[in-house]
């Protein structure tokens, strides 16, 4: 079976902190690193010693971008660039046409513009990469900036996709963590707001669609 989108070459190496939001020291195979890590959610299984897949780019900060990382034998994409560049093939899968990325519309840019049943509407993509149990869940913090990303949705007919970048969702429900976002989410889905949630298959060479995972409110 082929994959959805190939990765680009990328080095091994080993965490061995997380410095901040957007940034690791790691060790590979040319020394200590310091690595871009361009997914500002809490991640809790990036702990010393996890594997990290990087593309190496050398520059004044950052000795390359991570791309991967693995979580109990399985690999987690951490760079939803990469999952944002793979929608057209799933997009076809809901008998949606993809148009163009990053509309901009007046509660600011989408990520995608897509022909659904003959209507041009706005999609937002949200990643989740925390899964408790085999439940897949976003955001993992309280997030005021994902409630207006529905609130544009809803108003423009739009759709709502959760991609599972943990191989390990096997169904996904709003982070109990921010109850506002999840009643929001849940009135929007009441009024007509269309929501999937889908799982990634990753490894090193590259991402495949999976299946389509059902989507809970309650806890």
């Amino acid at each position: 079976m082929g994959y959805d989108l190939a990765f680009p070459p990328t080095l091994s190496a080993r965490l061995v902190e997380r410095e901040n939001r957007f940034a690791v020291r790691a060790k590979g195979e040319s020394g200590e690193l310091r690595l871009h890590l361009p997914n500002s959610g809490r991640l809790r299984f990036l702990r010393p010693g996890t594997e990290l897949r990087y593309r190496p780019r050398p520059g004044p900060r950052t000795d390359g971008r991570v791309l991967l990382a693995r979580d109990q034998g399985r690999w987690v994409l951490l760079d939803s660039r990469y999952a944002e560049e793979a929608l057209p093939p799933l997009l076809a899968r809901f008998g949606y046409r993809f148009v163009r990325p990053q509309p901009r519309f007046p509660e600011g840019h989408f990520d995608a513009l897509v022909e659904v049943g003959g209507r041009v509407v706005p999609l937002e993509m949200k990643s989740a990469t925390h899964v408790e149990d085999g439940v897949a869940c976003f955001p993992d913090a309280q997030s005021a900036r994902a409630v207006r990303h529905v609130a544009g949705l809803l108003a423009h007919g739009g759709v709502l996709l959760f991609a599972v970048l943990h191989p390990s969702g096997r169904a996904f429900r709003p982070c109990s963590v921010d109850p506002a976002f999840a009643r929001f989410l849940e009135r929007a889905v009441r009024q007509g707001l269309r929501v999937h949630a889908v799982r990634a298959e990753i490894d090193p060479r590259g991402l495949r669609w999976a299946e389509e995972l059902p989507v809970y409110f309650s806890p």
